[in-house]
């Protein structure tokens, strides 16, 4: 059976912003729950650089949670022409996708060192959203104009026939 992609969607309000996006390496901080039923995990890290062997050499992936023999696991994977930056023009806007493997992520805690690129083509290259995830300002020295983004919001959805792409 193909395992689900759950895509991250996020929305704000943007002022002065250009674009919002997490980079390739980010580490995402996330609740996670066994889809079966079980404990939630709260604030674990997955590491899209980090490949965790599963035990009988079933692969490896970005984040294992074991649950008794059972292994749950989550990887961030590129599924084409999906991720892309929140825009002043997009809606809700996916910015990570997920493959996961009888394991569900149910929250995600904004922390910190995204990338904005303001509206002057500025680009701020650690964006701290872990104090107040609903509200970050800045000044754009280049257009001489406040740059922020408020009323965060997030929400997952599993995406139907998503092909994943490698690399």
């Amino acid at each position: 059976a193909a395992m689900p992609i759950i895509a991250l969607y996020v929305r704000a309000e943007l002022e002065n912003v250009a674009s919002f996006r997490a980079p390739e390496d980010h580490l995402w901080c996330l609740d996670v729950q066994p889809s079966a039923g079980g404990d939630l995990r709260s604030k674990v890290v997955l590491d899209p650089s980090e490949e965790i062997e599963l035990t009988g050499s079933r692969g490896s992936a970005n984040l294992v949670i074991r649950d008794g023999k059972r292994e749950h696991t989550m990887s961030m994977v590129h599924v084409k022409d999906l991720v892309h930056p929140l825009t002043p023009d997009s809606d809700w806007a996916p910015i990570v996708a997920f493959e996961c493997r009888g394991l569900e992520p149910v929250a995600w805690h904004p922390t910190s060192g995204y990338e904005v690129v303001s509206g002057g083509d500025k680009v701020f290259d650690d964006v701290d959203l872990s104090e107040d995830p609903t509200m970050w300002a800045d000044y754009c020295d280049k257009s001489n104009e406040p740059v922020q983004i408020s009323g965060l919001e997030w929400r997952f959805d599993i995406l139907k026939g998503a092909k994943v792409t490698k690399g």
